[in-house]
Parts: C-alpha cells; sequence; structure tokens
C-alpha cells in the first residue's frame, strides 16, 4: 500500500477550509453532514443514529468534520471494533467538487489510527456509489469484494429429518468430529480456519492481512457470540471444516459468520451437509431465518446458497485499507 501524507491537524487544505474534531455542542451539525451531506442538525435522523449509537454502545469520539470557516461541508466517523478492525463511514460525496477536501480528510484520519490498535479499516458502500469509492482509493483504500447479501427463512418445514450440529459426520468414508468451541479448543479453530484459508476463493485479499487470533475476536463479535453454535470438524488431527454461528442481537435469527473447508475436503458436498445442520439449528433454536455476506466471485458458495434456498436481499461493495 502506498505511504498516506495527510496534512497535519487542523492545517488549512486551501485558502478556505480545515479539518478538526467537532466541540459537543456541534456535534449534531457533524452527525447531519455525515448522514445526509447537509448541515442540518435538527433532522430527525439525527436522533435516531444517535439512539442506535447509544443502544449498540458505538464511540462517537472518532467523528471528524472539514469545516468551510465555521461550517462543516464534510465529515466521517470511524469505530473501532473487535480484532484491531474499525469501520469508516463518509458523508455523500453530494458534488464532484468535495472530491479533494474528503480524500484528505479520509487520509487524516487514517493517519491518526493506532496501527497498534487499529490494523484494517473497512468501508461497505452502495454499488453505485463509484464517486465515493474514486475518494478511498485515492484515501488509500483498495476494492475487497462485491459483496452478496442473502437470507434464508426457516420457518418451512423442510429439512425435519436433520438432528442439527451433529457430533461426527461421514465425508466420503472419513469420519469427522465436531469440537465446540472452548478457550481448551482455541487452537483446533485456528488450525481449522487458517487451512480453510488455502486458495480461498472468499474474500482473498484478506489473507495474510490479520493475525488468527484478531480474527478469532472479529467473529466473536459479530452478532451475539454463544459458544455451542461455534464448531470445527477434524479428520483424526487433520482439521476439515469450521461453521461460525452468531445469533443475531435484534431479532431471533442467526448470522452465518464464517464457513470453510480445507481444500481436501472440497467439493464432496461437505458444505453442503454442514449448512443443511446450520437451517436445522435454526429451526430447532425457533429462529426465524439464517443471514450472510458472501463474495460475489465465489461461484462455488453462491452456487451452494442458492441451492439451499438462500435469496439475496442486498448487495455492497467493501473497501478496505490495511494500516502500517
Amino acid at each position: 500500500m502506498a505511504h498516506i501524507s495527510p496534512p497535519s491537524i487542523g492545517q488549512p487544505l486551501d485558502d478556505a477550509h480545515h479539518f478538526r474534531q467537532p466541540e459537543p455542542h456541534e456535534q449534531r451539525s457533524v452527525l447531519a453532514v455525515l448522514l445526509t451531506g447537509r448541515d442540518q442538525p435538527q433532522q430527525p435522523a439525527i436522533d435516531h443514529f444517535m439512539r442506535f449509537a447509544e443502544q449498540q454502545e458505538l464511540s462517537l469520539d472518532g467523528l471528524w468534520a472539514a469545516y468551510d470557516g465555521q461550517t462543516p461541508v464534510y465529515s466521517s466517523l470511524i469505530i473501532p471494533g473487535a480484532g484491531k478492525t474499525a469501520v469508516l463511514f463518509t458523508s455523500p460525496l453530494t458534488s464532484a467538487s468535495l472530491l479533494p477536501l474528503a480524500t484528505n480528510l479520509v487520509k487524516n484520519v487514517l493517519a491518526n489510527q493506532s496501527p497498534e490498535q487499529t490494523r484494517l479499516v473497512q468501508v461497505l458502500l452502495e454499488p453505485m456509489h463509484r464517486r465515493e469509492q474514486t475518494m478511498l482509493e485515492r484515501a488509500g483504500f483498495s476494492k475487497l469484494a462485491a459483496l452478496i447479501y442473502m437470507r434464508r427463512s426457516c420457518l418451512s418445514a423442510q429439512l425435519d429429518d436433520q438432528a442439527g450440529l451433529e457430533s461426527y459426520i461421514e465425508c466420503e468414508g472419513r469420519t469427522l468430529k465436531r469440537i465446540v468451541w472452548s478457550e481448551e479448543n482455541r487452537q483446533h479453530f485456528a488450525g481449522a480456519i487458517e487451512m480453510s484459508y488455502l486458495d480461498t476463493l472468499d474474500c482473498p485479499n484478506l489473507v495474510g492481512v490479520r493475525h488468527i487470533e484478531d480474527i478469532i475476536a472479529g467473529h466473536m463479535a459479530v452478532g451475539r457470540f454463544e459458544a455451542d453454535l461455534w464448531s470445527a470438524y477434524y479428520a483424526d488431527d487433520e482439521p476439515a471444516a469450521v461453521l461460525l454461528l452468531n445469533p443475531l442481537i435484534d431479532r431471533p435469527e442467526l448470522e452465518l459468520v464464517y464457513l470453510g473447508l480445507a481444500p481436501a475436503f472440497r467439493e464432496k458436498r461437505l458444505a453442503t451437509r454442514l449448512m443443511q445442520q446450520a437451517i436445522a439449528t435454526a429451526r430447532a433454536r425457533h429462529d426465524t431465518g439464517i443471514h450472510l455476506a458472501v463474495d460475489q466471485l465465489n461461484t462455488p458458495a453462491v452456487k451452494l446458497y442458492k441451492g439451499l434456498g438462500f435469496r439475496a436481499t442486498g448487495r455492497k461493495t467493501a473497501m478496505i485499507c490495511v494500516l502500517k
């Protein structure tokens, strides 16, 4: 990644503009610009966002703005998360003239992150937001993937013969043992996840970017972690697969956090068996559905999910920046 050299904090970007973190009394105006692109602090959307941030315990300490005099004209919010990963939100780019200003502001935000605390910064964009993608690329981001968001209802009467997450699975004459998450089994999960990354088609540009402990911490932070929904599968001492499910926080549904197979166990219908068990588990828990996100270019996975009744609910472009 190219070295990022932003202007110094508070240094004017040109004769009219400068950037800084807002004072408490300016916060609503900056949030209005972040959410809508306009300095209209009385908008109801601000109250909705602030309530959401409070409920989710999201800090607003990472709020920054570019000012024209005392008026915020562009803003961003960076929220650190588990596993040394942060999420960046930026204002809508309502005009191409804002590109240089937005680029410099984002560069400044990135330069003010501690690599010891944040290793990876990610942004999710609507696919049609090409101007925002251009800005992020100029600021040091690269495209990770075009993501397809999918959901399957678990209310139908299908798969009643499935018993949920079984202790053993037969895979072409080999018996795979299910290992449930515990601190004692952490290395089994680390080994299964790392093996599944070999020649993966699922966001391959992420491989090698983060330490395995940061990856596990990030997966645990999705939704609500429950140890008995995390499974690693081994054939004797050989890692075969890993299936990580987390309940959503706000409704009775599950999220497929990660499904990965070691190369030797691919194309053997093992992924299908594991997903059938995941669906049966959701039904047994009285969850109403399962959500997931998949790399559009991972055609075997997309075909698998469609074949199991998952339907697309949205699309996003994922952008990442690795801090050095």
